[in-house]
């Protein structure tokens, strides 16, 4: 195992196709050393994609992802498949698609959820002697969501994200939170330079929090780019070693614990 990991956690604005956002991405990642780069949820713009166009898409991160050695959690893309839009975040190496997760639970807030599916899979990789997991957007929301891959070991929870200004410090205190209950990583690469539907600033506000209790990168809002910082395995030995949630949650005890409701009189 390597036990340090390098992190590119990008933060960046919504282009109207992924062929300029592909062509953005090559140019800023020249001279980068990096592990993993995290994207931001529908960075390559919110326009519904074929299969067809989905494969070109991956084909892109494919190309550029050999060029770094990296591993390249993709963001997220509207994908239409067989008439069911799904919101899908591709884990690409210099191989291809290795593996990819849907959004479970599309916004109901943002009106997402009138036009997109639920999906139904969370995709988890192993790579450089880590194990790396993603949850899109909201689905962070959901602990039971994160706590899934929990069980299954991920070292890091990469969450690409569309978050408005005025709900930064509730996303950010929550990475913070979704880290040390399941003792990894928590990524957050959050799209800037946008508005939401309802006409709410997105300014970024990106993030990664450790499994005990710290941010090692905040970002500020509004700028855009590739921010860097460097993970140390360290860090998430010694939060299950102390803490041990992950061992209570495997156990299963939770399972005996009765609820029992009571009228007062």
């Amino acid at each position: 195992m390597n036990g340090v990991f390098r992190v590119s956690v990008a933060q960046v604005r919504r282009f109207s196709d992924y062929f300029d956002g592909i062509d953005w991405l090559r140019r800023s990642t020249k001279g980068l050393l990096m592990d993993l780069m995290v994207l931001p949820e529908n960075w390559v713009g919110v326009r519904v994609l074929s299969r067809g166009e989905f494969e070109e898409y991956v084909g892109l991160l494919r190309d550029l992802a050999g060029e770094l050695g990296a591993l390249i959690i993709g963001g997220s893309a509207y994908v239409n498949l067989d008439g069911r839009v799904v919101s899908v975040c591709p884990i690409v190496d210099g191989e291809g698609l290795i593996n990819y997760s849907e959004k479970i639970r599309p916004s109901r807030a943002t009106g997402e959820r009138n036009s997109v599916s639920g999906g139904e899979r969370l995709g988890v990789v192993d790579f450089e002697g880590w194990r790396i997991g993603c949850v899109v957007c909201v689905d962070a929301m959901y602990p039971e969501i994160t706590r899934t891959l929990a069980v299954n070991n991920v070292d890091i929870i990469a969450n690409p994200s569309s978050i408005s200004v005025d709900r930064v410090s509730l996303w950010r205190s929550l990475g913070l939170v979704r880290a040390f209950e399941n003792s990894a990583y928590f990524v957050a690469s959050m799209g800037t330079g946008y508005k939401y539907p309802d006409g709410r600033e997105v300014l970024g506000g990106s993030f990664v929090a450790s499994p005990n209790g710290d941010y090692v990168l905040t970002v500020n809002l509004g700028v855009e780019g590739l921010f860097n910082v460097t993970l140390n395995h360290y860090e998430i030995d010694y939060a299950r070693a102390r803490r041990g949630y992950l061992d209570d949650l495997m156990s299963g005890g939770i399972r005996n614990v009765k609820v029992v409701v009571a009228k007062s009189r």
